[in-house]
């Protein structure tokens, strides 16, 4: 029996005379947030990638281990498809979807790629055609929300924004707040009207429009995940595919650093969205502004290259970067979405995917006073050269990384930072915000007889060894390690006692004391919080309990045990 540090609210259960012990004692977990890209449950959508679905597509899932023997189920309801691959720590695993992943149109869909895994991954989609291709990091199912803010490019082009609901495994209803007026299931719906969805397990709703979505508000009754983009959308070049997994707006944080492009020197675009009316303060190069900003709103931000855009803001805002494609010597490459991370959510160490074929870049933001210990491939970061963020006690570098596909390790041991990775070739373009991969257990401290593990995106420190002690009718007691121990009768027994020394867990002890010859009287004591409860089992089964302060309540288990519970409140 324990108690978190500080808390006064006490319980007591005793349920018929088996008593279960975690190590010592049932310890409550310690918890440490963890990086909200590792997870063991996913779902992608591929969402559409130009006007129509063809057999040519290339979709991808790189699926990163972070343990042995971790086992991933990929699958998809129709049309089916269900395959297994194995990864291990530090493996990553390039696997091919079908291009009937792909959803085209604007309506519901079965097609979702759903991703299973004994252990936490990491994973990034590519949705890829011969001219037009995007990637995204995709989130795991802990890292999911219930209210979410689109985002589309309303800039230089004439196809369709789009973006994606997908459910997990219950039936989700859904509201969308529709900022543009959209084509659903072959039903108008205007600008300002409420679209209801009702998505059974693991479907998904993909919305199109030829205008701009930008503020649609997503409410659902359970996590969702939401994918946004467009298309094909068209402004300095050819057009190219967007795509971007949406964090919720529970998730949006108030202070970013968005670095300029390693291989532009024209403008880009970065889009500010507020849920709620926020006050924002940038700097761009040397030049300073404040902007009150409406709710529901994505607000226009430029960067022109080689400034760097900061910007601090006194509610959560999302941003999304915006590179409308140009030209690098001979390549003329096009736009690409990639989601910017807040400061408060850098790292220690980032995965960083390099795609086969592009001119791939990382871009690296840190404390000035820290750059010197930042690491590529355990390898320390000589010739590279850091620009100093004005405003900021922050710099940012850049850093080439060939044509190869690869995962680069970049890490620091001891300061977080932030990386961006992002590629160029001739049509295409991606960018990705680098995975994070920091081991929350290198910084958590267990208690003795506990370990660390990672559940549901948080370390969490769990008991090593779990005994029951049972007692009987009879003299005779089932003890923890697995022993039977004949007692003798008169005698009151100590059957179990915390006798550490941690201030942050509650002395106990647990007394029993059974009458000479055939059972006639059992008493058992527990100690706690400084109050005694006593419970006595008299012959015929009658039993009383004796408290000094809380709430008893007594009950049946399945196993027909009777259960007493105390609870003495604050």
């Amino acid at each position: 029996m324990g108690s978190s540090p500080g808390r006064r609210k006490s319980r007591a259960v005793l349920w018929g005379w088996t008593m279960v012990l975690w190590g010592v004692l049932h310890l409550p977990n310690i918890a440490v947030s963890a990086p909200h890209h590792l997870g063991k449950e996913f779902v992608v959508a591929f969402m559409q990638n130009g006007l129509q679905q063809t057999l040519n597509s290339d979709f991808k899932l790189l699926i990163r281990g972070y343990s042995p023997f971790t086992s991933v189920t990929i699958s998809m309801k129709k049309p089916g498809l269900r395959m297994t691959v194995q990864v291990t720590t530090g493996q990553t695993v390039l696997v091919k979807i079908p291009p009937q992943a792909e959803m085209v149109g604007s309506k519901t869909f079965e097609n979702t790629v759903v991703v299973k895994a004994n252990n936490p991954i990491s994973l990034v989609a590519i949705n890829e055609k011969p001219t037009s291709a995007d990637s995204t990091v995709v989130y795991p199912l802990h890292s999911w929300g219930t209210e979410y803010q689109i985002v589309t490019p309303n800039v230089g082009t004439d196809r369709y924004g789009e973006f994606t609901v997908a459910a997990w495994d219950e039936p989700t209803a859904v509201k969308v707040h529709l900022k543009a007026t959209v084509t659903y299931q072959g039903q108008s719906y205007p600008r300002g009207s409420v679209l209801p969805i009702q998505l059974k397990p693991f479907q998904a709703a993909q919305l199109q429009s030829p205008a701009d979505m930008s503020g649609t508000r997503i409410v659902a009754e359970k996590p969702v995940a939401v994918f946004t983009g467009h298309t094909c959308v068209a402004r300095l070049t050819q057009c190219d595919h967007l795509v971007e997994q949406l964090r919720p707006i529970s998730s949006w944080g108030n202070t970013f650093i968005v670095p300029p492009l390693p291989f532009d020197t024209q403008s880009d675009i970065v889009y500010v969205s507020t849920s709620q009316r926020t006050h924002v303060e940038s700097q761009h190069g040397m030049s300073r502004s404040a902007r009150d900003l409406r709710a529901g709103r994505s607000t226009l931000y430029g960067l022109q290259a080689p400034n760097t855009l900061y910007l601090s803001a006194n509610a959560g805002i999302q941003v999304i970067f915006f590179g409308d494609g140009g030209n690098k010597d001979s390549i003329t490459y096009d736009p690409f979405f990639m989601t910017i991370p807040d400061v408060s959510s850098y790292c220690l160490s980032h995965n960083i995917f390099a795609l086969e074929g592009y001119e791939n870049y990382v871009l690296l933001i840190a404390k000035t006073s820290e750059v010197e210990g930042i690491m590529l491939n355990k390898v320390p970061l000589r010739n590279i050269m850091w620009v100093p963020i004005p405003g900021t006690e922050y710099s940012w570098a850049r850093q080439s990384l060939g044509r190869q596909f690869a995962v680069h390790t970049v890490e620091h041991k001891t300061s977080p930072f932030g990386a961006l990775s992002m590629g160029i070739r001739e049509q295409k373009s991606y960018g990705l915000t680098a995975v994070c991969d920091s081991d929350p257990c290198r910084t958590t401290q267990c208690r003795a007889k506990e370990s660390c593990t990672l559940e549901k995106g948080e370390a969490v420190c769990v008991h090593d060894y779990m005994g029951t002690c049972t007692g009987s009718r009879f003299l005779q007691y089932h003890t923890f390690d697995a022993m039977e121990v004949d007692i003798q009768g008169g005698c009151t027994y100590t059957v179990a006692k915390y006798c550490g020394a941690d201030p942050t867990l509650v002395p106990f002890v647990v007394e029993e004391k059974k009458s000479v010859g055939d059972f006639k009287e059992w008493l058992t004591n527990i100690f706690v919080h400084g109050y005694n409860i006593s419970i006595r089992m008299e012959e015929g089964g009658r039993i009383q309990v004796g408290f000094s302060c809380g709430v008893i309540s007594i009950g049946k288990r399945n196993n027909n045990n009777t259960c007493v519970k105390w609870d003495c409140g604050e």
